[in-house]
């Protein structure tokens, strides 16, 4: 909810060059690597939802671009080169880039006209490399609270054995 806060009303009335980094991305891929595929599948759906019923003029389309990016992000699970910084700031990087190119596809099949090079130059590219810089302060402020909560859930879940 605060990422959708953030995308909504700080980062759309303080783009630089109309350009914005979507943090609602950076939240969902920074869960898929922490908690799972799952879990950011449900997340971004979620959020995606939101999105769409509030925003967006087709439902469900942000909501599957997230889900996506969320199994995406969840790719990396419990991997041990997963906790190195560089691997969720590329992910985010390429899950932007391929959301801006899909929500591209979906505005030129919806009736929208641009110059895709023009977007690609002024707007996917910049907004891509926003987002995979916000995903720093997203990823290391989510380490060590989604991996505490999950660490808690498996303890219950294996009846309390360590």
């Amino acid at each position: 909810v605060f990422a959708i806060f953030m995308d909504s009303v700080i980062f759309a009335r303080f783009s630089i060059l109309g350009v914005v980094p979507d943090c609602v991305l950076a939240v969902v891929v920074c869960v898929g690597i922490l908690l799972g595929a799952s879990d950011a599948a449900f997340a971004g759906c979620a959020a995606g939802m939101i999105i769409d019923v509030f925003f967006g003029k087709a439902v469900g389309v942000n909501a599957l671009a997230y889900m996506l990016s969320g199994m995406v992000g969840g790719i990396f699970y419990k991997k041990y080169f997963a906790d190195n910084i560089f691997i969720p700031i590329a992910t985010v990087a390429v899950c932007a880039f391929l959301k801006e190119n899909f929500m591209a596809i979906v505005t030129g099949f919806i009736g929208g006209s641009f110059n895709y090079f023009e977007m690609l130059a002024t707007y996917i590219v910049p907004s891509a490399l926003f987002t995979s810089v916000l995903c720093l302060p997203v990823h290391i402020y989510l380490k060590p609270r989604l991996l505490h909560s999950s660490k808690k859930r498996y303890d219950r879940t294996a009846g309390g054995v360590k």
